[in-house]
C-alpha cells in the first residue's frame, strides 16, 4: 500500500464505518511534544509554588504522581492552564504528523473551544487509579451541541489524541467502535459550573474496546464517536488532543 493509498484508508475509517483509525507519531515529534508540555507544566509550577518548583523540575512527567499530594491538583490544572500557549502550537503545527493530518483532511483549522484567539491544543495528566482524572464516556458532538466552543458551518469535526507518556497497553482511552452512526441518549447537568453531557444509559452490554497505546500511538475519530477514559497503571499517563474542523 502506497502512502496515498494509507492516507485515503484513514480519512476513509474516520468517516466510515469504523469511526476511527490509528496513528503513530515520529520520536521526533514526541520528543517535541514532550518538551513544550513540559516547559508549561515547569513554568505553572514556579507560578503557583516556587517554592516546590526546584522539587518538581528535577521530576519527570510520568512520575507526577509521586508529588501531586504536595498541590491542590485540580485548582492547579483546569483546562485553560492545560493548553499550549500561541508560540508552542505554531511549533507543533510545524511537526510531521500535522502534514499526515493535511495529506488526509486538507487544509484544516483547530478548535478554539476556549475562546483564546488561537488554536487550542491540550494535554491531560491522569495519575493512577484516580478516577477523577478521566473523562466519563461521551461522544465530543454532545459538548457541542451544549454550546462549548463555535463550529464553522458546512465542516466535519474529527478529534485527535495522542498517547506522550504512558505504560504500553495502559493508555487510558476507550471507544465503542461504529457508535458514531447512532443517535444515543445523554442529558445536560451542571457540573463544575457549567453545563456537561452524560450518557443517559448503562454502559454494560456495551462492546468497549481499549486503545492499546504506546508512547507516540494516536486514534483520529469521528467526534459522533463514544469514547471515555479508564484508570490503568502505576505512573501518570500524559496525553494531548485537539479537535480539526475538516471540509
Amino acid at each position: 500500500m502506497n502512502k496515498n493509498q494509507a492516507h485515503k484508508k484513514l480519512t476513509a475509517s474516520v468517516f466510515g464505518k469504523n469511526g476511527f483509525s490509528l496513528i503513530k507519531i515520529s520520536d521526533t515529534d514526541l520528543e517535541a511534544l514532550r518538551g513544550l508540555i513540559s516547559q508549561q507544566f515547569q513554568e505553572r509550577i514556579e507560578g503557583l509554588y516556587p517554592s516546590l518548583s526546584r522539587e518538581f523540575k528535577s521530576l519527570p512527567l510520568d512520575f507526577y504522581h509521586e508529588k501531586a499530594h504536595l498541590i491542590d491538583h485540580k485548582k492547579s490544572w483546569p483546562k485553560v492552564a492545560r493548553i499550549l500557549h500561541r508560540g508552542a502550537v505554531e511549533k507543533v503545527r510545524t511537526l510531521n504528523f500535522m502534514t499526515l493530518l493535511g495529506t488526509n483532511f486538507g487544509k484544516f483549522q483547530i478548535s478554539d473551544e476556549e475562546d483564546l484567539g488561537y488554536e487550542n491544543i491540550y494535554w491531560r495528566l491522569v495519575r493512577p487509579n484516580s478516577l477523577s482524572d478521566i473523562g466519563p464516556l461521551h461522544a465530543d458532538e454532545w459538548f457541542w451541541a451544549l454550546g462549548h466552543g463555535r463550529s464553522p458551518p458546512n465542516v466535519r469535526r474529527v478529534k485527535v489524541w495522542i498517547a506522550i507518556y504512558c505504560e504500553r497497553g495502559k493508555g487510558g482511552f476507550r471507544f465503542l467502535k461504529g457508535s458514531h452512526l447512532k443517535e444515543w441518549p445523554y442529558r445536560g447537568v451542571i457540573k463544575d459550573g457549567m453545563m456537561k453531557p452524560e450518557f443517559d444509559i448503562p454502559e454494560a452490554g456495551l462492546d468497549l474496546e481499549i486503545f492499546e497505546s504506546g508512547p507516540g500511538d494516536g486514534i483520529v475519530f469521528n467526534d459522533k464517536l463514544l469514547h471515555g477514559g479508564i484508570v490503568g497503571g502505576s505512573k501518570t499517563r500524559v496525553s494531548i488532543e485537539f479537535t480539526i474542523f475538516a471540509e
